[in-house]
């Protein structure tokens, strides 16, 4: 396995809602290495769009986070504002689930790209920033005239390959993707991420978390894949681990459906009582046993490449 490019170590996210504390990521752990795509999958609520956003560090108080993100021998947990300014683009950039909204309406397109070229100090000065919005944009499929567009003018497929640009301005070691094509149809779709494959033989993206609901787009995307529910890790391994040999009772019961709901499952299932503390599937599974309502089940090796957190594994 190559270099790790980033270290996510017993990762707890906790959103202050309504004068609680609810929990959206519990003991989650994971690496990424250099050059490689992790997809991140699950339904919505998973928790997904959270471990993207803590790996920036853009989850504030009163939410709490805790653990540890290493990323070139620093813990991004433990850095200052100047620290996080320098991580943040530079080092790892994110493409947001709501990025189709994202670019500034009463801006050109070249504009917005200048702002950030220069307020990053990617580049010197402006006559270095008119010269890399063209190169950035011909990196993404798009023809200079782009840069004197407002969004307005943009297809959404155009639109997300603007975002796409910006975020690999930086060349950053890390590139997040949330959902970054759901709003897509499908041509447009499968035409942006061949853009980002390209990419990433081109060595423009270093590595990439890319966050994703869909089977298909993960099939076609990861070269590893972790299932999450409810916030926790249930199955990581490679990609014809997870889609060749699902070990997990709910990553099987994904592999049934590109689209999973909790009330479908409850139908196939007969439903059961709650989870609680144990595994959040076991309600609606038909292997549960008294255990995996008490507890959840310690992370268990199939392989070198392949593990699972489910008690029909192991001891």
């Amino acid at each position: 396995m190559s270099q790790k490019t980033l270290e996510v170590e017993n990762l707890n996210v906790s959103y202050f809602i309504k004068n609680r504390f609810v929990d959206a990521v519990k003991d989650l752990s994971f690496d990424l290495y250099a050059g490689e795509i992790l997809g991140i999958l699950g339904e919505s609520g998973a928790g997904k769009s959270t471990v993207g956003w803590a790996v920036m560090r853009m989850i504030d108080p009163p939410h709490r986070v805790s653990g540890r993100i290493v990323n070139r021998d620093q813990d991004v947990m433990s850095m200052g504002e100047r620290e996080l300014g320098e991580y943040r683009w530079r080092r790892a950039a994110m493409i947001f689930q709501t990025a189709m909204n994202s670019l500034d309406p009463v801006s050109t397109v070249g504009k917005s790209f200048r702002r950030l070229l220069l307020d990053k100090q990617i580049v010197k000065n402006g006559s270095e920033a008119q010269s890399m919005v063209g190169e950035l944009l011909d990196m993404v499929g798009l023809t200079p005239l782009v840069a004197d567009m407002y969004p307005f003018e943009l297809s959404g497929g155009m639109k997300q390959r603007v975002l796409i640009a910006m975020a690999l301005a930086a060349k950053p070691d890390v590139l997040i993707a949330d959902e970054p094509t759901t709003a897509l149809d499908t041509l447009t779709q499968f035409s942006i991420l061949n853009t980002m494959l390209d990419l990433r033989r081109s060595d423009r993206i270093g590595s990439m978390i890319f966050i994703s609901h869909d089977l298909s787009v993960q099939a076609f995307m990861a070269d590893r894949v972790m299932v999450m529910l409810k916030g926790r890790t249930v199955e990581l391994g490679s990609k014809e681990d997870v889609f060749g040999k699902p070990a997990h009772p709910y990553t099987q019961f994904l592999m049934q459906s590109l689209r999973f709901s909790f009330d479908d499952t409850r139908k196939a299932t007969g439903g059961g009582k709650q989870g609680g503390s144990g595994c959040p599937f076991a309600q609606f599974c038909t292997h549960a046993m008294e255990r995996c309502y008490q507890e959840f089940p310690r992370i268990t090796p199939l392989s070198a490449t392949h593990s699972v957190a489910c008690y029909l594994y192991g001891e």
